[in-house]
Parts: C-alpha cells; sequence; structure tokens
C-alpha cells in the first residue's frame, strides 16, 4: 500500500468520526458523493453503494433494507449511499441505467452488482460470499 493509500485511509476515518461519530459511522449507510466515491471503496475492505434516486419508488423501499444490514455488518462492511442525480460521473461510470442498483466492492474492486428492490436475504447472501 502506497503512502497516499494510507493517508486517504485515514483521512476518510477522521472525516467519519467528525461527521457521523465513530459508532454511527459503521451502523448507518453514509453519504457518497462523486467527490468521495474512490477513497471510500478504497478506504474500506467491503463497500456497498446504493445508488439511488429521491424519485424512485423502488429506492425507497430498499432503504430500509440498506439500514438494517448496515446495523448487522457495522464493522465488517461500510454501506454508502450514492444519489444519481446529484453524483452523475460514477452513475455513467459503472453504466447504471436502472435504480435502485447495489454495487458491491471488496478492497477496491467491483465484485458484484445487485439490481432492483430486492429482499434482504438476497442483498445478504450476496454480502456473505465476499466477506
Amino acid at each position: 500500500m502506497d503512502k497516499l493509500d494510507e493517508i486517504r485511509k485515514r483521512k476518510i476515518k477522521e472525516l467519519e468520526h467528525k461527521y457521523f461519530g465513530k459508532k454511527e459511522a459503521m451502523n448507518h449507510p453514509i453519504q457518497v458523493t462523486d467527490r468521495t466515491f474512490d477513497q471510500i471503496i478504497k478506504a474500506h475492505p467491503v463497500v456497498v453503494v446504493d445508488f439511488w434516486g429521491q424519485w424512485c419508488p423502488p429506492c425507497h423501499i430498499i432503504a430500509p433494507i440498506v439500514e438494517e444490514l448496515a446495523k448487522d455488518y457495522a464493522g465488517k462492511v461500510v454501506f454508502g449511499k450514492l444519489n444519481v442525480d446529484e453524483n452523475k460521473a460514477n452513475a455513467v461510470k459503472y453504466g447504471i441505467t436502472a435504480i435502485p442498483t447495489l454495487l458491491l466492492f471488496k478492497n477496491g474492486k467491483l465484485v458484484d452488482q445487485v439490481l432492483g428492490a430486492v429482499s434482504k436475504q438476497h442483498l445478504e447472501e450476496k454480502i456473505k460470499k465476499i466477506i
């Protein structure tokens, strides 16, 4: 790991602690933006990013599931939410054409994705495969 990655990880943890509190940052999804996206997926071993939109009913259906899983997997998986209307660059980069889309990253690399409002069990199976 190079020095720049170490600095990024440390800075993200400092910001999470400052804005969310240490415990809360791990128990709830964090806001992800185009500016913070790469830093977040590189700073944590396993990250699930929920690409969503305020106007999207299925996004509101899956939101409580993501919240529950963030609590269930606190300390093992970091969950983030990226609003596609406010952050278009990563939606385009990853070819997001329908929401909700959840991308699962391990060690900074995309390893799986989930399309649509799926059950908690379905999403949990995907997460268990990568942790």
